[in-house]
């Protein structure tokens, strides 16, 4: 739940404030605080019901959706309906769906309209409530997937991932399969990556991607994250390049560590970035794990343990806890393992 900026009395007080400042703050802050006097998470279906301000609020909001508003006051009057689980609001925002304007305002509603929507199916599936408004939602999230605008296209993947789970990797797979847009693929991707863990169809448009012209981009690194956490090996390649970029060294560690064993050269090569005293102490500690995973242990001493036992007693407090956390992990995958043989 968004924390309230301000009291509901406040924010109420202010919706007619002489100063646009306030009345966007007002608006923006009606849901939350309203919540948050109601010490539940949002969103929340029919919260207006069980409030004794909730009337006052819900006129408000609906009032503010009126074209006489601007927009950005319009999408922030329908997010907070959506957040405060009022089935109104999709009747609003679904015509925002297909606004074809390249304009900043229409682009908002569009991101309103798919926030709203999300805020709302969560809202009507966490009650049990309402099957016909989710299906509607359900509906207008999977055809914001095929939508020509890209920036739609890139907020349905996560938003139905939300409302559906695993029941929305079809209709992710298939759109990720068609897209070209290397946001929205990323997007996708991201979506995809929530899933615990991608299924099979997925992996394969996922190693496609990662072996393709994006590869050793963005996109390539976060097809090659998500594989990893399905435990495809496809993924190692892109992760080890990863170790010689700062900015995706540490998780290209945890991906590698995902994986598991691995061949000498590899091992060898996450050995030595782990004995580099310059790296950053928690960074250390994440390629000794890494190791530790990738070595195995065979009889023999693992390195990756040994490095482990030897940061133990490193200077700074946050790099001893890392090596805590590495130790918990390693047992915990060692318990998982022991039981799935």
């Amino acid at each position: 739940m968004l924390a309230a900026e301000i009291t509901l009395d406040a924010a109420l007080r202010d919706l007619d404030s002489e100063r646009e400042h306030y009345r966007h703050q007002a608006v923006r802050n009606l849901a939350p605080a309203l919540l948050e006097e109601l010490d539940v998470p949002g969103p929340h279906w029919r919260s207006t019901t069980e409030h004794a301000r909730g009337e006052a609020v819900l006129r408000a909001l609906l009032e503010r959706l009126s074209d006489e508003h601007p927009a950005p006051l319009r999408g922030l009057a329908a997010t907070g309906l959506g957040m405060l689980g009022e089935p109104e609001a999709l009747d609003h925002v679904e015509p925002w769906l297909a606004l074809t304007g390249d304009d900043e305002d229409q682009a908002y509603l569009r991101e309103c309209a798919v926030v709203t929507a999300s805020f709302l199916g969560k809202a009507a599936a966490d009650a049990d409530a309402a099957p016909e408004l989710r299906t509607r939602i359900d509906g207008a999230l999977t055809g914001a997937l095929k939508s020509d605008n890209p920036e739609l296209r890139f907020q349905a993947g996560l938003a139905l991932v939300e409302l559906q789970g695993d029941a929305a990797e079809p209709a992710l797979v298939d759109a990720l399969r068609n897209e070209e847009d290397e946001r929205v693929q990323e997007g996708l991707v991201d979506a995809l990556a929530h899933l615990d863990p991608p299924g099979a169809e997925a992996c394969d448009v996922l190693e496609t991607l990662v072996q393709g012209e994006n590869a050793w981009g963005s996109l390539g690194f976060l097809c090659a994250m998500t594989l990893a956490a399905a435990r495809r090996a496809t993924a190692r390649p892109r992760l080890l390049d990863g170790l010689d970029l700062r900015h995706e060294r540490d998780d290209a560690l945890e991906g590698l560590a995902a994986l598991g064993r691995a061949e000498p050269a590899e091992v060898e090569r996450v050995q030595r970035l782990a004995k580099r005293m310059l790296l950053p102490g928690v960074t250390r500690v994440r390629a000794a794990y890494a190791l530790a995973r990738m070595a195995g242990t065979d009889g023999g001493p693992n390195p990756g343990l040994t490095l482990l036992e030897r940061l133990r007693w490193h200077p700074r407090a946050a790099v001893r806890e890392a090596v805590g956390d590495a130790f918990e992990n390693l047992e915990t995958l060692a318990a998982r393992e022991r039981n799935a043989d």
